[in-house]
């Protein structure tokens, strides 16, 4: 029996859904959309009797009149990427609200809370498109793909970026002699032309082609109206660093896309396909995003190497020669995956989701910390703390030593992992007083293992947080500034001892 998080969690953590554009549930959230774009931009839309005739009107990119609303078909792969704002049982939503005077305030609140979820929902998606297409690259590079569907599909993204960015560079050569549009454009071509020329000139042609290769940007860019289109390029602008490190990284062809039309004059295009550093030869976990920049990972003036697999063991380290980690049935309890007494197949397959979705980035006043690139949801299994398998009493690691034990025998640990120069991204896990994971002791197979857990829904962009314990902080500082941190709870005394 194997547990492998990778293919099931997405659908579960980053919400895409597949729904008809003419379903019950797309016009419920076209409705909560005109709402907000009333309430903000002063759009007064006429109520119509067609439904298409209303959304048509609020699609209509600024400035256009276009008399035929014909509209280009989507392609067959497009997803829907739809909005579903957490509620607990009695139907209030889970997120804080803050009190306000009127319960117009309050729906305007909630409003912009929904356009903030429905963009993180597009991000989080195109995250994941850039992970899938990274996968099928890697297994197409090793001859293992054998079924036709994800052969085609990976065609298909390419194909579908390319047709973007050569209309894309069309419209940039029909305006640089002073045609702004072909005579027989669509109102989608259009309000497509306005939104891809605003992108470039905001951000750059590498962000474009980059994001071409995603679904759930060019549905986006189709189908979502102008303010949630806004707000999704100033996240995708503030977030241009990550989004370029994760496609450099994960080895993503976008680049071929404009190669092709290299020998036009067309500003920034050169520059984007200036050759960079090739960052797919490192793991993406060697990578570190700090103040716009990247950087390697170092402890000690070495380069932290990670490893995908289980602990490191190196038998010379003790006595007995024997790994502490492996299953004593009497001892350890029986498996957490297939719940059997006695030693049995289960493993955790790697890489998970997580490994794929996380990134490092240099926190102000708190160093190299894991930033979430989807939603994991509570519960959920993010990894396994890994590193090298060390006696108890090992003590040349002070700052990423983990003591190992079983889940059935508290307080008597069998190892130590140090992860100073071997280990994966849990390691990196900062500290808060109200964190988003817990460490939990595992018996999965053969061996015993210490998991990462997600304690509560965690968002994407948000800092993935882990709590080290009382015994950390007996000489030091917590400097997570959460409500009842204990180094403000401490007294002095407490804190010096």
């Amino acid at each position: 029996m194997t547990f492998n998080p990778l293919w099931f969690l997405p659908q579960r953590s980053l919400n895409i859904l597949v729904v008809d554009t003419e379903s019950n549930s797309w016009q419920s959230t076209t409705s909560n959309l005109i709402l907000f774009l009333q309430y903000f931009i002063g759009f007064n839309l006429k109520a119509s009797g067609k439904q298409e005739d209303t959304m048509a009107e609020k699609r209509r990119a600024p400035d256009d009149y276009v008399e035929d609303q014909t509209e280009r078909p989507e392609p067959m792969t497009f997803k829907r990427v739809r909005f579903q704002l957490p509620r607990n049982e009695e139907g209030v939503p889970e997120k804080d609200v803050p009190a306000t005077d009127t319960d117009d305030e309050l729906m305007a609140r909630l409003r912009v809370m929904r356009v903030k979820e429905l963009v993180h929902d597009i991000l989080a998606a195109m995250y994941y498109d850039f992970h899938q297409l990274y996968w099928l690259r890697k297994y197409l590079m090793q001859n293992h793909i054998r079924r036709f569907p994800d052969l085609h599909f990976y065609k298909t993204q390419h194909q579908e970026a390319t047709w973007l960015l050569d209309r894309a560079i069309r419209q940039e050569m029909l305006a640089k002699v002073g045609q702004t549009s072909g005579h027989d454009w669509t109102y989608t071509s259009k309000q497509e032309a306005h939104r891809v020329g605003q992108f470039i000139r905001q951000l750059s042609w590498k962000i474009l082609a980059i994001c071409a290769l995603s679904e759930a940007f060019r549905l986006a860019l189709y189908t979502e109206d102008q303010v949630v289109w806004a707000v999704l390029m100033l996240k995708i602008r503030e977030n241009r660093t990550s989004i370029d490190a994760f496609a450099q990284s994960r080895g993503l062809d976008w680049q071929g896309q404009l190669l092709k039309h290299a020998d036009k004059q067309i500003p920034g295009l050169q520059q984007a396909l200036i050759p960079r550093l090739d960052l797919a030869q490192e793991h993406f976990h060697h990578i570190i995003i700090a103040n716009g920049s990247l950087r390697r990972p170092l402890y000690e003036g070495h380069n932290q190497i990670n490893i995908d697999q289980g602990n490191i063991f190196n038998p010379s380290y003790f006595k007995d020669k024997k790994d502490p980690t492996i299953r004593v049935p009497d001892r350890d309890g029986p498996c957490d995956l297939c719940y059997a007494e006695r030693e049995c197949n289960c493993k955790i397959s790697r890489p998970t989701l997580a490994t794929c979705l996380v990134e490092l980035v240099n926190y102000p006043h708190k160093g190299i910390g894991v930033r979430a690139l989807a939603r994991f949801k509570k519960g959920g299994i993010l990894d396994e703390y890994v590193g090298e398998l060390r006696p108890v009493d090992y003590k040349d690691d002070r700052v990423y030593a983990l003591l190992h034990e079983s889940k059935m025998v508290e307080g008597h640990p069998v190892a130590l992992i140090s992860a100073k120069r071997y280990g994966n991204w849990t390691r990196y896990l900062n500290h808060s007083c109200k964190p988003s994971t817990t460490f939990l002791k595992m018996t999965v197979g053969k061996k015993t293992i210490v998991a990462v857990q997600a304690v509560r829904d965690i968002d994407i962009f948000e800092e993935i947080t882990i709590d080290y314990g009382k015994g950390y902080w007996k000489n030091r500082k917590c400097l997570c500034g959460e409500p009842g941190c204990r180094s403000q709870d401490a007294t002095e005394e407490e804190t010096e001892a």
